[in-house]
């Protein structure tokens, strides 16, 4: 009986050590501070346009893991209304910045946290976007975008 209780327990035990590596990257998200969630979402995004997927904000999951729900629904208006994407600030991408996009220390104050999202632009150009992050009650989440002067 011994030998057949012992490779249960074994397969029981792996299978919980299973489960806890599979949540760690909730967990995870859920401990991320603002630059983790801030580069975390421009690595997501600006793969989703190196992969010529156009409108990425389609994969709704996805995008509410690192914005509010409240820009989330106002980025389609925005993005009209500013005639180009709000996140990149420009109407085109290049391919190059999933790799070369930097996130700056970010300024947190209370519940809020600021930080600049520098995308590579030629020789010596860079696009700027100011990146505000409020903290909720599970992670923090991109809040407004504003493209730097």
């Amino acid at each position: 009986m011994l030998n057949r209780i012992g490779p249960t327990l074994v397969a029981l035990l792996l299978m919980m050590a299973g489960l806890s590596f599979s949540l760690a990257p909730a967990r995870a998200q859920q401990a991320a501070g603002p630059e983790e969630v801030a580069r975390g979402f421009y690595s997501w995004y600006l793969h989703q346009l190196s992969r010529e997927n156009v409108e990425p904000l389609k994969q709704k999951t996805t995008a509410l893991k690192y914005l509010t729900p409240q820009l989330y629904a106002n980025a389609p208006r925005l993005i009209r209304r500013m005639d180009a994407d709000i996140f990149i600030c420009a109407q085109d991408w290049d391919t190059g910045w999933e790799k070369n996009f930097q996130v700056s220390t970010p300024q947190i104050k209370n519940n809020s946290a600021t930080t600049t999202v520098t995308l590579p632009s030629g020789e010596t150009d860079r696009i700027r976007i100011n990146v505000t992050l409020l903290k909720t009650a599970s992670r923090w989440r991109i809040n407004k975008v504003a493209c730097a002067e």
